[in-house]
């Protein structure tokens, strides 16, 4: 009997997911700062050369959020591919925006009722947007890995056979089971 034909005893070995998580919020802080460098200063320039210098602020502080948008997913992305991670880029970009969505409601919901919230708040609620889409990468390489191992199994071609001993009516039998 082939020895793939027997089931495993024992699941592979799992591998630890917290060095990884650690580059991935690592390699999206990266990428939204140099995101947000790029597009800010470019967005600066833009607007100097465009609207003169009284919009330049506004016109950096779009390009700066809009560097953080893409870059964040981005550099998450890339720090789990670099440490073998399955996740997909469209799950985390879907998770960066969860994050963003829970950073513009904390700060709202912080900063409302008269009061101003501690400028720690207000900078400890931007790392929601790095957490969301780290979750979002390790919940794509989870799903990608059950995947794999679905295909892997149906793709086990040839005649499985397996033991079988039961009783009857007429005595104990001794069969196989197989599918072809």
């Amino acid at each position: 009997v082939p020895s793939r034909a027997l089931p495993s005893a024992q699941p592979p070995a799992a591998k630890d997911p917290v060095p990884r998580v650690a580059v991935e919020l690592l390699g999206g802080t990266a990428g939204g700062f140099v995101g947000g460098t790029v597009l800010g200063s470019f967005g600066y320039l833009l607007g100097s050369a465009t609207v003169g210098c009284d919009e330049c602020l506004v016109v950096a502080v779009a390009g700066t959020a809009a560097g953080a948008l893409i870059g964040i997913p981005v550099g998450t992305y890339a720090g789990g591919r670099l440490m073998k991670g399955r996740g997909t880029l469209g799950a985390t970009v879907a998770g960066s925006m969860v994050g963003w969505g829970a950073t513009l409601l904390g700060l709202s919901l912080a900063n409302s009722g008269g009061g101003d919230a501690p400028a720690a708040v207000n900078i400890a609620l931007f790392v929601l947007p790095m957490v969301g889409a780290s979750v979002g990468f390790e919940l794509s390489h989870a799903n990608t890995l059950q995947q794999e191992a679905a295909q892997a199994q149906a793709r086990t071609s040839g005649v499985r056979l397996l033991p079988v001993a039961t009783y009857s009516d007429k005595g104990p039998r001794l069969a196989l089971l197989g599918s072809f």
